[in-house]
């Protein structure tokens, strides 16, 4: 039996929509937060059953997790979802933040035990937030970028971040310049060799038509002790539409956090 519970946590003042789904037993069980990546359409609750591709929603992902002994979050970055806010990068990484140190809180959770899952944008921001904070156990990277720079074009993203719902606030940003050069902070390659000595799976599908797949080449040739590299055959960009994905990532997570523990 796995049991879900939803939940608004706080970041800088703006609130998250998360849920939480823990495993059977008292535990304390290992914690595994999920990282979605950029939205591609009109916001929608990422803890809203919706499948795309014959994928997984994020609900049943979480879950499936769960049921394989991880105490799992699934939220949404403000300026997506049901959360607020608006969209930066940095501010992603604050959410992440935010929900790690929650998360490490509950009495359910080892929190020696906290791993990341992240995906496409949500993997640089899980990098970057791990490379910052050594009580994150490890980390599962899935179709990350290796180098991010200044958006080119901010006032067009901008307008066109509107119309998707992920910026709200008409004066926001306060500064275009400094939000279009969030990510040459967030970089990954820039952070993923911080990482070591901890365990790191940089993973990648060679059918990847958004980020290309020489990236996870560049991030494993700057990471450090502790890290694997696997690129799936046929495998996508998007990953929860990826059960070959899904899967290599649950299993790498239960060899380290679970099998060893």
């Amino acid at each position: 039996m796995v049991l879900r519970e939803d939940i608004r946590l706080d970041s800088d003042g703006i609130s998250l929509s998360a849920s939480l789904f823990v495993p059977a037993g008292s535990g304390p069980h290992p914690g595994l937060v999920v990282c979605h990546g950029m939205p591609v359409g009109p916001q929608t609750d990422a803890a809203a059953p919706v499948v795309l591709g014959g994928g997984f929603d994020y609900p049943s992902l979480a879950e499936w997790c769960a049921w394989e002994g991880f105490a799992t979050v699934i939220f949404n970055f403000r300026g997506t979802g049901q959360s607020g806010g608006n969209f930066h990068q940095l501010g992603w990484a604050r959410d992440l933040d935010s929900v790690v140190s929650w998360l490490s809180e509950r009495p359910e959770i080892d929190s020696s035990r906290v791993a990341l899952l992240g995906s496409s944008l949500g993997a640089a921001v899980a990098i970057y937030v791990a490379a910052h904070r050594q009580d994150v156990a490890g980390l599962v990277s899935f179709a990350s970028p290796a180098v991010m720079g200044a958006r080119p074009n901010p006032a067009e993203a901008v307008v066109r971040m509107r119309e998707m719902g992920m910026i709200r606030d008409p004066d926001f940003p306060p500064s275009l310049e400094e939000w279009a050069r969030e990510g040459q902070e967030l970089s990954p390659v820039e952070w993923v060799g911080r990482i070591a000595p901890r365990p790191l799976l940089l993973l990648h599908g060679d059918a990847d038509d958004t980020v290309n797949p020489d990236d996870v080449h560049i991030l494993f040739e700057r990471a450090g002790e502790g890290k694997e590299l696997q690129v799936l055959s046929g495998v996508g960009h998007r990953f929860r539409q990826e059960k070959t994905a899904v899967a290599t990532a649950l299993d790498w997570l239960k060899k380290n956090f679970l099998d060893s523990a």
